[in-house]
């Protein structure tokens, strides 16, 4: 069941200044910041208050009876029919915000060059992570602690680190004949969006830790030691048993080799807060224009032939990107709990690192080919 509370607003500014600099140079900087006046988020208004807290401070909703709703049945006219589940309301806040900030050169030569170079920093923070129906809001949105509650914390979109440049070199040979020449490239933290997912990710459990019925949503908290997460044998695929003392000598290594998780020790993770490697790119544009006279009027052809990702054309390990494999970001499994309500977990280490090379079209070289027709 979900409820529309209220609509959604923001507050958006944005400056910018062009001036003119010494040699040529047109210089740009500009600021663009946002604020939530009445944005959304989801809750489940159908969630029991918690039964009790786990040790890492969350709080845990199921009940020693295995309940974690207010109303289990829909009552009607006396007797108890149906299911009752979730009932999903979406609220308003205020919190959310972003701002981000530019700093452009542009410069054109003489002799038919034209260059630019740009850097980017963005920061944009709210309380869900983006997908479209409201029990798939609640279900899938990464939370610390209260679920009914989602903390500020990153967009999973949006590069923070940006850089990008360019360079364009026209050639007339003659009043019919021109031809185009470009090169980009760009430089950024993250990966770009491509229809699903962003540039940041987050590290949850496999598993309804906190008990409010939605699995795999539980931000892990990240021990600093074994003491700190009751580690439980496993039989692997052979048939060894896999001690805790094993388990941790590979998870220890694993928080290591993660930027995010070796400074976040003795911290439940932020939604997001881990950002996909740096990435670099160029591409390569071609045009000429075939122009000619006729009946009066000028009509142009103009081919053009794009490469994208031209590093990956010439050596097939240039431009492949990185990304957080699914298998890293949920790396602990929940088995149960023990005798005192704390949960146990596995980790079975499926990766020993957190990235794997992207498999999309952004890690590959791609070709294109036009024609237009212009005419005046």
């Amino acid at each position: 069941m979900e409820w529309l509370k209220t609509l959604s607003g923001r507050w958006n500014s944005n400056i910018a200044i062009d001036h003119l600099l010494p040699g040529g140079l047109l210089g740009t900087v500009e600021f663009i910041y946002g604020k939530d006046l009445n944005s959304i988020y989801v809750r489940n208004a159908n969630l029991t208050e918690p039964a009790r807290y786990l040790k890492d401070g969350r709080p845990y909703y199921t009940d020693a009876s295995g309940n974690n709703r207010l109303n289990t049945f829909v009552p009607v006219d006396g007797d108890t029919i149906g299911f009752f589940g979730g009932v999903y309301v979406i609220d308003n806040s205020d919190e959310g915000y972003h701002y981000s900030g530019a700093i452009q050169l542009r410069k054109q030569f003489d002799f038919g060059l034209q260059t630019g170079l740009a850097y980017a920093y963005q920061e944009a923070k709210s309380l869900l992570k983006s997908t479209e129906i409201a029990s798939v809001l609640f279900a899938e949105n990464p939370v610390q602690g209260d679920p009914n509650k989602p903390e500020l914390s990153y967009s999973e979109f949006g590069m923070r680190h940006r850089i990008t440049g360019n360079a364009i070199y026209t050639h007339v040979w003659n009043d019919n004949f021109t031809s185009h020449f470009g090169l980009f490239f760009e430089v950024s933290e993250g990966n770009k969006f491509a229809g699903a997912g962003g540039n940041r990710y987050s590290f949850v459990y496999a598993g309804d830790v906190n008990g409010d019925g939605q699995t795999g949503n539980d931000l892990i908290y990240i021990p600093e030691s074994q003491e700190d997460i009751n580690l439980v044998p496993y039989e692997d695929e052979g048939g060894q048993t896999i001690s805790p003392e094993d388990q941790w000598s590979k998870l220890n290594a694993f928080i290591e080799q993660d930027d995010y998780l070796k400074e976040h020790r003795g911290e439940i993770a932020e939604r997001f807060g881990a950002v996909n490697p740096w990435w670099w790119n160029i591409d390569f544009r071609f045009m000429q224009d075939f122009a000619f006279l006729l009946g009066g009027m000028r009509h142009t052809f103009q081919l053009s032939v794009d490469i994208l990702n031209l590093p990956n054309m010439i050596n097939d390990e240039w431009g492949v990107r990185k990304i957080a494999s699914s298998a890293a970001t949920n790396p602990l499994e929940l088995v149960g709990f023990d005798e005192d309500g704390e949960p146990n977990f596995n980790y079975k280490g499926a990766t020993t690192t957190t990235y794997v090379d992207d498999p999309g079209v952004n890690s590959r070289w791609q070709m294109q080919i036009g024609l237009r027709y212009f005419f005046q």
